[in-house]
This record gives C-alpha cells, sequence and structure tokens, in this order.
C-alpha cells in the first residue's frame, strides 16, 4: 500500500518527534456522557472548576525551525466531525454518519510527485466499538490495493488493529499492517507499527517498525480528545504521518522516546495551557504547534 512519508510539514509532526529519515518508501504499501466521543475517558482532571469545560479542536498550526508553517482545519456539522483539511491541500478527510457512529472515512493524499492517493475506509462496529473496516485505495481513480482491517480490544480500550493488503484483482496478499498499543490508566504508553511484506519468492523483507513510549503525562487534558474514537483508529492505522495513536490518551505526554529499523532519538515537550486546562502552544527542538478551539 501507498503509505505517506514522515515530513518538516506534517501538522502532528512535532507531537512525534524530528523524523528527518523517512520510515515507509512511496512504494511500500456513540458519544459519552459528556458530550465526548472517547468513551470512557474522564475529563475532570484536578480541582480547577474550570476543567468541566469541554472543547473541540478548530485548527492546529505548526511551524518548523526554517518557519515553514502547515494549518490543519477540522470542520463541523453540529457537534459532529465531517472533514480535515490542509492549507497545503495535501491532505483531506471525509466522514460520513449513520446515526452517531462513523460509517465511512474517505482520506485524500498527494504524494511527492504531485499524484493523488485516494483510501476509501467503510466502518462497521460491534457493541458500540469499531471491529472493522473494509476499504480501497485507488491512484489516478483504478483501484491498486484492498484492504482488511480487523480490531480487537483489552476491556474498553483499543489493544490492535490488523490490516490485510490485497491487490487490486482481491486474490493476491501483499502487505500486513499491525498496529499495537498499551495504556497506563487513560494513557497510551506504547504504541508499535509493523508493516509487513508478504514474499513467496526466495528473498525475504525485513518489517518495517516503529516503536512509540510516551511519558511523563500532564494533567490537562488532550486537544483531540473529542474527535471520533474510530477516526483515530482509522488514521493511526493508514496514516503514519498523523500519529493519531496519541489522540487516544487523556492527557498530553511530554517525553517520547521513537525507535525505527535505524535509529532511536528522545524528545521533550512543553505546553502553554488557557483556562479550561486545554493547551494553547506546545514546542520542542524542532519547532511549534499552536491549538486553536472552537468557541
Amino acid at each position: 500500500m501507498q503509505t505517506e512519508q514522515l515530513s518538516m510539514k506534517h501538522p502532528f509532526f512535532y507531537f512525534i518527534i524530528s523524523l528527518g529519515f523517512l520510515i515507509f518508501s512511496s512504494c511500500s504499501p456513540n458519544q459519552d456522557e459528556n458530550g465526548d466521543y472517547l468513551i470512557g475517558v474522564d475529563y475532570n482532571y484536578g480541582s480547577s472548576s474550570n476543567n468541566a469545560t469541554i472543547k473541540n479542536i478548530k485548527s492546529i498550526t505548526t511551524v518548523d525551525t526554517d518557519g515553514e508553517k502547515l494549518i490543519m482545519t477540522y470542520n463541523y456539522t453540529g457537534s459532529k466531525l465531517t472533514s480535515v483539511t490542509t492549507n497545503d491541500n495535501s491532505a483531506t478527510y471525509n466522514l460520513t454518519y449513520t446515526g452517531d457512529d462513523v460509517t465511512r472515512i474517505i482520506y485524500t493524499s498527494v504524494d511527492d510527485s504531485g499524484e493523488k492517493i485516494v483510501n476509501t475506509q467503510d466502518l462497521t462496529y460491534t457493541s458500540g466499538k469499531l471491529s472493522k473496516s473494509v476499504g480501497t485505495s485507488k491512484v489516478s481513480g483504478t483501484v491498486i490495493y484492498n484492504t482488511t482491517t480487523t480490531y480487537g480490544y483489552s476491556s474498553d480500550k483499543i489493544k490492535s488493529g490488523v490490516t490485510k493488503i490485497k491487490d487490486a484483482a482481491n486474490t493476491a496478499d501483499l502487505f500486513i499492517i499491525q498496529t499495537d498499543y498499551s495504556f497506563s490508566g487513560n494513557n497510551v504508553s506504547t504504541f508499535k507499527y509493523t508493516l509487513k511484506t508478504l514474499s513467496s519468492g526466495p528473498v525475504s523483507v525485513t518489517p518495517i517498525v516503529l516503536d512509540m513510549a510516551f511519558s511523563s503525562y500532564d494533567t490537562k487534558k488532550n486537544p483531540l480528545g473529542t474527535l471520533p474514537t474510530a477516526f483515530k483508529l482509522v488514521s493511526a492505522q493508514f496514516d503514519m504521518g498523523s500519529s493519531l495513536a496519541f489522540a487516544l490518551s487523556a492527557n498530553n505526554y511530554k517525553t517520547v522516546k521513537l525507535t525505527t529499523n535505524a535509529e532511536s532519538i528522545t524528545s521533550n515537550y512543553n505546553y502553554v495551557y488557557d483556562g479550561d486546562a486545554y493547551p494553547i502552544l506546545g514546542t520542542s527542538a524542532y519547532g511549534t504547534v499552536a491549538f486553536e478551539y472552537v468557541k
């Protein structure tokens, strides 16, 4: 499956780390009572009366050390997220609902050659949780891959996602994407992303592995906490640039260690918060990220 290269321009880049190396090549493959879509997470931290306020993210603006800016905007119909756009048109998401459930997500991106890639995922639920998605990846309107993803849980928290990727004819298995999650309380402590190439020939291909370890969490609110859980899971599964695994946490990590096949890097973050315990600015050695919320 054609996956996105991690770049300095991505709006979630500074939440993860300065990835000056490629993770993938272009050829590799119900609302809660508080109105929040992250079921089971309690936002009432500390003793501040302002902590009862719940906000939806409106935009995220990143500026790298070269001054390059990228803005990601979240669009709503009522309280439901319906699309996500970028100011440079490099990526968009469109969400379709049946009742309160997200039942289709279309992720459109543009690769380095300017070619448009459209990934469509149709979602199904079991006992209120996302259990499966089936979809296609198209380039210039032509199907190049078919995908089937199953999601597993430990109690009320996501445990894993496994995507089987077949060819355009939906006959030959080509790749497997597996994501594995672990939690410490209501926060993601580790996220592992593995891409395996299924080879029938004499040459085996080493899996591409990305390990993230999150620690030193604050006690404030995650700016992406109210986004639909299904959107977070599908994005984390298919769009490595977004790294939306961290959006499944209740709070904000200050330290992340990223380990790949090639190297291991640790990065630290500092935040400025508003009066409702939401971050409005994050800084690291690699740039800044600013958050704006729906008023």
